[in-house]
């Protein structure tokens, strides 16, 4: 690094304000809370604000557990891979909503300070380790869980009782979700115009969201009516967009509260918003929508995101399934010839 590069980084060091959060690791190791502000600040230029708070979450707890189990330590040059094996057995064994720490958060949560590592290597920082210390085989792996989707005697309940909800924001917001299969943050974000004419087809534009693209879905006939009567009986919004919530934007909790409502009338449990998307997207599949078409009404980058619906609906392995078994059932169980004679033998 040049002087002048070394001035400006003194120089921005001097003018940062320490979060409260950061102020008792800035104390204890002030060239560690330094390279990983820095850090938070480099990556908050290209990603998401929701993506640089989960990774200013794990940096913190990561240089919370390093300053109070090694008082020597001054800055991420220091961290070695000792460090990260005793780091990731505490972390494993912290609380979580079921017992320990979610493992899908600790798989993401250690690939974040991986890439952090990584980074600032990369980038050729003055305070960074000489190798990176989080190896990939420390990232668990993913268990390649199917969707969780209604079968089709809940959603007949479930529609069924969406049906009867009388507040009409309520019941357009979930029809929503179950018949275009956008994510709830999609919903969220609808546009007050979000609806429109495109030929002779009403169409619904999506925002950009998860995966940073926008699109347009065909609108069912019924959700064309019941945004019209929404349109007719709510005033716009002052904030712009399609639904709002009790204090204002409507956000993912209180579309969680309002499924489990009508979840509730319908007596089938606990429904997540994300399994009303599995639950159209595999009965597209069902019924012989491509894949292709599914994975551009979901928005998906890529086919492969899509083809777990396939798994659910093999056609071939149904129907070979059931070829076999009615040749291992016609082995298994006498013939009705067999069984008369069997019973007249028993008689004499």
């Amino acid at each position: 690094m040049s002087a002048a590069a070394r001035r400006k980084l003194a120089s921005s060091k001097r003018a940062r304000v320490i979060p409260e959060w950061w102020v008792a690791i800035n104390a204890a190791a002030p060239q560690l809370a330094e390279t990983m502000l820095a850090y938070l600040d480099q990556i908050g230029v290209s990603q998401r604000p929701n993506t640089v708070h989960a990774v200013e979450t794990d940096l913190r707890l990561l240089a919370g557990f390093l300053v109070d189990h090694d008082h020597a330590l001054t800055g991420a040059a220091d961290i070695e891979r000792s460090h990260v094996e005793a780091f990731e057995v505490w972390q494993r064994a912290q609380p979580g909503t079921k017992g320990t720490i979610n493992a899908s958060t600790f798989r993401r949560r250690i690939w974040m300070l991986r890439m952090f590592f990584f980074r600032i290597i990369e980038w050729d920082w003055p305070d960074a380790p000489a190798r990176v210390p989080i190896f990939f085989g420390d990232v668990p792996k993913r268990d390649e869980r199917l969707p969780r989707f209604l079968d089709a005697a809940d959603y007949v309940k479930f529609m069924r009782a969406l049906g009867d909800e009388p507040r009409l924001h309520r019941r357009l917001a979930i029809e929503l979700l179950a018949r275009t299969g956008m994510r709830v943050g999609e919903l969220c974000d609808l546009d007050a115009d979000a609806g429109t004419l495109i030929g002779e087809a009403y169409w619904l534009r999506i925002p950009v969201g998860k995966l940073r693209n926008d699109r347009y879905v065909p609108l069912h006939p019924h959700l064309v009516e019941l945004l019209a009567t929404y349109r007719t009986e709510t005033p716009p919004h002052a904030h712009g967009r399609l639904l709002s919530g009790q204090n204002g934007v409507l956000d993912r909790y209180a579309v969680q509260r309002w499924i489990d409502a009508v979840a509730k009338r319908a007596g089938i449990g606990r429904v997540h918003p994300h399994r009303l998307r599995h639950t159209l997207a595999t009965q597209a599949i069902n019924r012989g929508m491509s894949i292709e078409a599914i994975a551009a009404l979901l928005g998906h980058r890529s086919l492969d995101m899509t083809r777990q619906y396939a798994r659910i609906s093999n056609r071939v392995v149904a129907e070979e399934y059931e070829a076999v078994s009615a040749k291992v059932e016609a082995q298994t169980r006498p013939s009705s010839r067999r069984r008369r004679t069997e019973h007249e033998k028993a008689s004499h």
